[in-house]
């Protein structure tokens, strides 16, 4: 699905965390009695396609997009996890019934070893031909790894179920 906070609750971004989580937890497998320097590396996750009437909007609309960035996983002297930190930065460009939408977020994600979650920045930049469209920033706190809002600073329409598909209706 491209659209990040669509209805059934799966996104790109739990590819983007398994895969991230996946290399962290290999690296948890690091132990030494001296303090352990940040592990660092990057992702991206290109898709392209249609996603058909009723899934994203009420008509199909056309994606093509790409997640990508870095992350640095820290641990503690004895090598268990504390926490990664992962920079998100998602292009999406999005197209219906002859017009254009795109998308540019650019968040931080920090993941705890207790499995909370913190997103700060501009999760939801969407812009089109008159400006914004919509856009959440600020901060989300999730309560787990299945993204549990324990509460949230700044706007955030698109976190609350506003949809960017009234900017592509004729």
């Amino acid at each position: 699905m491209f659209d990040r906070h669509d209805k059934d609750g799966s996104s790109t971004r739990a590819l983007a965390l398994a895969c991230c989580l996946g290399a962290v937890l290999s690296l948890s497998l690091i132990s030494s009695a001296a303090a352990i320097a940040p592990e660092r590396g990057t992702f991206s996750f290109p898709d392209e396609g249609t996603d058909p009437a009723g899934t994203t909007c009420e008509f199909p609309v056309h994606f093509s997009q790409l997640e990508y960035g870095s992350f640095r996983a820290y641990f503690d002297r004895d090598g268990n996890f504390v926490k990664v930190m992962l920079h998100i930065n998602y292009d999406a460009t999005i197209s219906a019934n002859g017009k254009t939408i795109f998308e540019r977020d650019t968040f931080t994600r920090t993941i705890y070893a207790d499995d909370t979650m913190r997103d700060t920045g501009a999760t939801v930049h969407i812009q089109g031909p008159g400006g914004i469209v919509q856009r959440d920033a600020g901060q989300i706190v999730y309560s787990d790894l299945d993204e549990t809002v324990a509460y949230v600073h700044g706007p955030h329409p698109q976190l609350f179920g506003e949809s960017f598909c009234g900017a592509l209706i004729p």
